[in-house]
């Protein structure tokens, strides 16, 4: 329950996709989940399902509504509302069905900033604009269930995006940040402030 004028906010990440051919999935229709990310959002849901959530909000791409549907069956009679706020970053758009591995040598300016200096990145969406956009989104269902908790399904650039911003860290730590799939990193709005709590693993204990 909240605590005051605080109340929770969990951002869960898709499970692990099923990516036989090894390619960067981005917004490709029908990339769901393993059925091991099947089972790791199942303990994510248990997890969550402890903490009380009113309302669960998703990305609408299929890996998180999957994820979000298997949560959902935990949290019965919770709401669920889609929103394209919670999407994947468009920079997965500029490479989505190329091999992973082919990456570098495709797009081998877009990928080397990417790895190197990821808050410089223009190429289809900064990361700063996916914090703003997550940050909108929190803002709306805060608006919508001012009680909370709330729990928003996602993918990982835009939830470090907004975590990294939170903290007032440098976004460049994209890659040294922990985000795995079917994680939670928890937030808490105080007083229309969000401020970072933890990072969970809930299938890893």
């Amino acid at each position: 329950m909240p605590d005051g004028d605080c109340a929770p906010i969990f951002l869960v990440r898709h499970g692990r996709v099923h990516n036989p051919h090894r390619v960067a999935y981005g917004f490709l229709p029908r990339m769901g989940l393993a059925p091991d990310g099947r089972i790791a959002v199942a303990a994510t849901a248990r997890f969550l399902r402890e903490r009380g959530p009113v309302a669960l909000f998703t990305s609408p791409l299929l890996r998180a509504v999957q994820t979000a549907r298997i949560i959902h069956d935990h949290l019965p009679g919770v709401p669920v509302h889609r929103s394209w706020l919670l999407r994947e970053s468009e920079l997965a758009r500029v490479w989505q069905g190329t091999p992973i591995h082919e990456r570098p040598d495709r797009f081998p300016a877009e990928y080397r900033l990417f790895m190197e200096a990821p808050s410089q990145v223009t190429a289809g969406e900064t990361l700063a604009a996916q914090a703003e956009r997550m940050c909108r989104l929190l803002q709306r269902a805060a608006r919508r269930y001012p009680r909370g908790p709330l729990l928003a399904v996602s993918h990982r650039d835009p939830i470090l995006a907004l975590r990294l911003t939170v903290e007032g860290q440098s976004l460049d730590g994209l890659h040294t940040t922990p985000c795995e799939p079917a994680s939670v990193t928890e937030l808490r709005r105080c007083a229309g402030r969000l401020h970072f709590v933890a990072y969970h693993e809930p299938w890893s204990g």
